[in-house]
């Protein structure tokens, strides 16, 4: 088998996102504002010379040159283009550009609203006559269902506006949680440093094939002895209910989808203090659906408490849309989705376009609901796309966090999670 061809990649936020040209402008605005208020403080100093006693004395011997500098002065400071007119001027070019700033982001919020309830419907039409295909030739109605969903995602975020996000914002705090309980499973010694984000995403595969609620902490250190540590969250294992013990299951993904926390982000948090991740550290989460929004969730908890120093989180089919507009500054996160997975849809809401949060969308369509979703399949193929993308947010995420890419030893403990009632 030859080299993968890296596919095409589409890419909203990060540095070289909307809000990043915003805040560009808001720069400049806020340049425009420096230049008037030095110009206002210079004409005011500057204007109390016309009234200065010591002046009208000396000018008693020439009061035509007297008249002259005052004439003069006035002329430079209120005339045309004078020091006071740079002031207001440039003063009402801030305003201007902070107000334009303000206005297109709000019309580009209203626009992303407006998707998320009815892009869907503009791809309905091929979606369904591909499907309509598919079950005239085969007469599998499975398939052609499925496939409405993978060539239409977007279908799924005007289906989760028209009420389930709502029920689960509003029962998501009820559903009993229990607690975590954290058994250590030993050292792994398979696998070596990350040199890329495709090795990244490859490591949270493995764990991801190992048993329920099973994730790892994996401390590397650099040739100069920094220590960081990356930690791998695999998501949903089950979807029954009934099965308690499992972190992985609806509870989890019914309370972290809103932005509560959960015994899954306790028993990782646990983990990570047990491995001997220590608060200087930096870290970065990583989790693959389920597992993307614990990461989110715990990063906006570190923040908060400072318990650990969480820099970077990366998510591979994540639906992060309602909470990653809480992430500070000081997480950047990768938010990595598949055109035709429809599980990074399942919260109705695409994801601000924000400085510290990148969504990149890679075009790897495996022709099911379940491939589309997975990391072997999906995600680790993307991952190599993003390896080999000149986006300038995507290499700008990459670059800060190169310290996770150069590292000369690992050493990968591994931990079951479980529930206790």
């Amino acid at each position: 088998m030859g080299p993968r061809v890296p596919q095409p990649v589409s890419v909203s936020g990060g540095s070289n996102g909307v809000e990043a040209h915003y805040d560009d402008i808001v720069a400049m605005a806020r340049r425009f504002g420096h230049v008037a208020t030095d110009s206002g403080g210079a004409a005011l100093t500057l204007h109390g010379y016309l009234v200065d006693p010591g002046l009208y004395t000396s000018g008693l011997a020439d009061p035509a040159g007297l008249a002259t500098f005052e004439a003069d002065l006035l002329d430079a400071l209120d005339g045309y283009h004078g020091l006071s007119w740079i002031a207001v001027q440039c003063g009402a070019i801030d305003v201007e550009l902070r107000a334009a700033a303000a206005a297109y982001l709000e019309a580009d919020r209203a626009a992303i609203a407006l998707q998320d309830h009815f892009a869907g419907l503009v791809g309905f039409t091929p979606a369904a006559a591909h499907a309509l295909a598919l079950l005239a030739a085969s007469g599998n109605v499975p398939r052609a269902l499925q496939t409405v969903l993978t060539d239409d995602p977007a279908l799924v975020d005007a289906f989760m506006n028209a009420g389930p996000v709502m029920w689960d914002a509003l029962t998501a705090p009820l559903l009993v949680d229990g607690h975590a309980n954290v058994a250590d499973a030993g050292v792994d010694t398979a696998g070596a440093p990350p040199r890329s984000l495709a090795d990244v995403m490859g490591a949270l595969a493995r764990r991801n094939d190992g048993r329920p609620g099973e994730i790892d902490v994996r401390i590397i250190t650099g040739a100069d002895g920094t220590r960081r540590a990356i930690v791998d969250i695999p998501g949903t294992k089950t979807f029954d209910p009934t099965q308690v013990s499992d972190i992985t299951g609806p509870v989890t993904n019914m309370r972290a989808l809103v932005g509560v926390q959960t015994s899954y982000e306790k028993g990782v948090l646990q983990a990570m203090h047990t491995a001997g991740v220590r608060s200087s550290d930096e870290v970065m989460l990583v989790g693959h659906s389920e597992g993307g929004m614990v990461a989110v969730q715990a990063a906006l908890n570190c923040a908060k408490n400072r318990q650990f120093r969480v820099t970077h989180v990366v998510t591979a089919g994540a639906p992060v849309g309602l909470t990653v507009a809480k992430l500070p500054g000081s997480v950047q996160l990768l938010a990595v989705e598949n055109h035709n997975d429809i599980v990074p849809h399942l919260d109705g809401r695409t994801n601000p376009d924000k400085v510290n949060v990148t969504t990149a969308t890679v075009t790897r369509g495996n022709g099911g609901i379940s491939n589309d979703h997975g990391l072997d399949e999906s995600y680790v193929p993307g991952a190599a796309d993003l390896d080999a993308s000149h986006d300038p947010s995507v290499t700008s995420f990459l670059s800060g966090a190169r310290g996770f890419f150069d590292a000369t030893s690992v050493r990968t403990h591994t931990y079951v999670i479980t529930r206790g009632s």
